[in-house]
């Protein structure tokens, strides 16, 4: 069965919890490129010197996490709140990143991106602009950045899908 089959058959809670899950695997690819080189860019339109937060991406995984687990309407709506304020601040280092403004090794920006379409995917954008599931792009893009980074094995990624799978 191939990853978007798997993917598809999985309720959207199961959904969530695989792309969490395998967000939080990614986490030390990001910090360990963090740690070691510079999280700044220079936009090439007005020249202005941008940088990332070190925390920008565990933060938006753990403001997912506590907005899907909210069941209270007006706890919702903060919680919405909090996740487009802190989607936010993906906008200009994506630009950046389709400007090439800034450049990132290939598994750190799959880093990036599958957190970037997680909270996407969390405050209701579905599909992408090419008719892909959002939580399935954030789902491949961590299982590709975690394989090709030698992070994880496919045995483990595998191992990691069978037990979303087998919690039903």
């Amino acid at each position: 069965m191939t990853l978007q089959k798997f993917i598809d058959s999985l309720a959207k809670e199961e959904q969530f919890q695989v792309a969490i899950r395998l967000a939080k695997k990614c986490l030390p690819i990001w910090n360990h490129y963090a740690g070691e080189s510079q999280l700044s860019y220079r936009d090439s339109v007005v020249g202005l010197s941008h940088t990332v937060d070190q925390q920008l991406l565990q933060n938006t995984i753990e403001m997912v996490e506590e907005y899907l687990r909210l069941n209270d309407s007006a706890k919702l709506l903060d919680g919405k709140k909090k996740l487009l304020e802190i989607r936010g601040r993906f906008e200009d280092p994506t630009v950046a990143l389709q400007d090439t403004d800034w450049e990132l090794p290939d598994q750190v920006q799959k880093v990036f991106y599958a957190v970037y379409n997680l909270i996407e995917a969390a405050l209701g954008k579905d599909r992408t602009v090419f008719g892909e599931l959002t939580i399935y792009v954030s789902i491949n893009q961590a299982v590709d950045a975690l394989e090709s980074s030698n992070t994880l094995t496919i045995d483990q990624i595998k191992s990691i899908l069978q037990e979303t799978k087998n919690t039903r």
